[in-house]
């Protein structure tokens, strides 16, 4: 008779292992599913880019308004940023191309880690091999969250946003190689994120 207890025992034990256990697996579940479900928050394609200033690596100041005579590109990038280093043959074909254009190229700089676990080399290195460093792009740095990331809602990196001369976005893409061609006079389109 001490042996059934004791098999009983253990198949209670066990079953309420197994019951704790699934619990666990269901509550990471639903965390992955909310994660998963809640679309990405960014300026939509037609919205109009909110007004901002932001002051350059060279000093000078940019806002919406240095946007609009033209158009223009904004990337954000980040040295950290394992897509944008993935991309980065294709973000600097897509900035050489904005910059052969009268449009106005705007690359915001900025990090995804703490302050603490960077050099100042790595923004540098990454301007290098953009190719922008000595162009007409405007060159910005600002911490995670900052103006212009609020400005344009970003959501992900790479980011990247073709502004009309309306001063409405007219394309937004994480894949530079999915931004609509740049040359004034061509149709722009939407493209998925």
């Amino acid at each position: 008779m001490s042996v059934v207890v004791a098999a009983i025992a253990v198949l209670a034990i066990l079953t309420l292992l197994n019951l704790l256990l699934t619990f666990g697996v269901i509550r990471k579940l639903r965390e992955q599913e909310l994660t998963a479900v809640r679309p990405p928050v960014t300026l939509s394609v037609g919205a109009r880019v909110p007004d901002f200033t932001a002051s350059t690596a060279g000093g000078d100041v940019v806002s919406v308004a240095a946007l609009r005579p033209s158009g223009g590109l904004v990337a954000f990038l980040a040295p950290d940023c394992s897509g944008c280093q993935e991309q980065l043959p294709a973000v600097r074909s897509a900035l050489a191309e904005a910059l052969d254009t009268p449009m106005a190229v705007l690359v915001v700089v900025t990090r995804l880690r703490p302050e603490s676990a960077h050099t100042d080399n790595e923004d540098t290195d990454l301007v290098a091999a953009l190719g922008v460093a000595d162009s007409r792009a405007a060159i910005v740095h600002e911490p995670l969250d900052g103006t212009l990331q609020s400005a344009f809602q970003v959501a992900a990196f790479p980011g990247f946003y073709l502004v009309d001369t309306d001063g409405r976005v007219a394309a937004v893409s994480n894949n530079a190689a999915q931004l609509p061609e740049l040359f004034p006079g061509r149709d722009v389109v939407s493209v998925g994120r």
